[in-house]
């Protein structure tokens, strides 16, 4: 069985905060630090950081970046949402344990929420489901 491993604290500093989207998902990855997560994305299910260098090699699966932090590339891989359960069972089969987060709103209203309060909203996420081996 093949361990994912240590998810990263969240790294921002006073210099560099992290964007909206990695500030969400720091804090959900954060809640759940002992999974692989599946951080849904538009038609995609994305994992960042260590999470997405383990589950590229594990599915066999292009291992790719999404921009920087810090100064370094941010890996990312990622599944379609629509065929994510072949995916999922595969990381369980190996001993991984995977939460599931989804949007809880459409962009749409994201945007509406952005012009009627200001600055820039990005859409509601939670994990909804982890999926254990046992």
């Amino acid at each position: 069985m093949t361990l994912p491993p240590d998810p990263p604290a969240p790294p921002h500093t006073a210099d560099e905060p992290p964007s909206p989207m990695l500030a969400q998902y720091f804090h959900i990855k954060q809640s759940h630090a002992d999974c692989l997560l599946f951080f849904r994305m538009g038609d995609f299910y994305e994992l960042f950081f260590e999470d997405a260098v383990a589950a590229a090699a594990a599915l066999d699966i292009t291992l790719t970046k999404r921009g920087q932090y810090r100064g370094q590339d941010i890996p990312m891989c990622g599944v379609p949402w629509h065929s994510h359960e072949a995916y999922l069972a595969r990381l369980i089969r190996q001993g991984f344990k995977v939460a599931i987060c989804e949007q809880l709103e459409d962009p749409q209203q994201a945007r509406a929420r952005a012009k009627e309060k200001g600055g820039k909203k990005i859409v509601d996420r939670a994990v909804v489901r982890i999926v254990t081996p046992g």
